[in-house]
């Protein structure tokens, strides 16, 4: 199996950031045993997506996330339905006629019959919406011998962990928890046969946005937000910062691990400072570093990560605490979540 992120915010001015990786071919699936995050019960909004299709599994969990975490419920928005549907059908089009699994923002073939604009921008706008908005993608690529196939699993679930996946990041994170009102997902798998050889090209992206100033989900003057939060459950134990691009944390040999990546975020225009923060399992101390716009320019003001500096435990409850300033406004926050896998 080989699985790639991307994912590009764009509100004012563009940021843009991605990442790849590579791994075994998969053998199996285990539904049971998926690192699945799970929550406390939460209302989310309606969505008319299909039972068991992929869309619906990263809706869920994204939806699921963000109203929990109190950065606020997205509403289903056709015209990006549509716009992430047919890139995700370029972008395999692509790679099955070249034979190279793409995954990319862009959409340079406008002789391929899914071509529908160069940018997530102009994408979103010709199926009707504005430009304001941000895109995150993940691909997977399942290879193997038609004649022991792997227990793959459903669409559903493979949305579920795209968007599990995206938000076991840095800069992904950031885009799924953007402050536009709307999303849309799209998701597609095609397969190519060579022999006994069975390709499965998966790609699945969504596109957040706004299109009038007034549709941005606010927190409020000296109000934040974090991922995870309280109640938060089966978080991964690993992050693996190579599998970004550009790297988060460029240093770090490829593969090598650090803890989940905990964001913290105000709304924009206002300063994000942490003076102090901690990550403790009962009375152990796990050494963290912290991810600002002063040591990385792809963050804003407004958002600031605390990141253990090595894998966390699994199965194990943690509590995270964190002071600092909010336009100069001392605050205290503190939460406790528990890992998975």
């Amino acid at each position: 199996m080989r699985w790639t992120l991307f994912c590009i915010v764009v509100p004012l001015l563009m940021v843009g950031c991605g990442g790849g990786g590579d791994s075994a071919v998969v053998s199996t699936f285990a539904p049971e045993n998926d690192n699945l995050v799970t929550y406390v019960p939460v209302d989310i909004p309606y969505a008319d997506y299909a039972a068991g299709s992929a869309e619906l599994g990263g809706w869920t969990v994204l939806q699921q996330s963000r109203v929990l975490c109190g950065f606020g419920a997205l509403m289903q928005n056709h015209q990006l339905d549509a716009a992430a549907k047919a890139h995700a059908k370029y972008l395999i089009s692509v790679s099955l006629a070249t034979g190279q699994s793409l995954l990319s923002h862009y959409e340079t073939d406008t002789t391929n019959p899914n071509y529908t604009g160069y940018t997530p921008w102009n994408r979103a706008e010709v199926q009707g919406y504005g430009t304001q908005v941000g895109e995150i993608l993940e691909s997977l690529v399942w290879t193997y011998d038609v004649s022991n196939p792997p227990a793959l699993p459903s669409l559903e679930q493979r949305g579920a962990q795209s968007m599990r996946s995206l938000l076991n990041t840095v800069y992904h994170l950031s885009g799924a928890m953007y402050d536009g009102s709307d999303v849309g997902f799209g998701a597609d798998v095609q397969v190519a046969v060579n022999g006994t050889l069975r390709r499965e090209e998966y790609r699945f992206g969504s596109l957040n946005g706004y299109q009038h100033t007034n549709e941005r989900i606010r927190l409020g003057a000296g109000k934040l937000a974090t991922y995870p939060c309280e109640g938060s459950s089966n978080i991964p134990s690993t992050f693996i910062p190579s599998n970004e691009s550009p790297n988060p944390f460029p240093h770090m040999a490829n593969g090598q691990a650090m803890g989940p990546p905990m964001y913290i975020k105000v709304d924009s225009g206002q300063v994000l400072t942490i003076s102090n923060a901690s990550v403790m399992a009962g009375s152990s101390t796990v050494p963290i570093t912290l991810l600002t716009h002063n040591n990385d320019t792809n963050i804003d003001a407004n958002e600031v990560f605390v990141i253990p500096t090595s894998a966390l435990d699994t199965h194990t409850s943690y509590q995270v605490n964190f002071s600092g300033s909010i336009n100069n406004t001392p605050f205290s926050r503190s939460f406790t979540m528990t890992t998975g896998s």
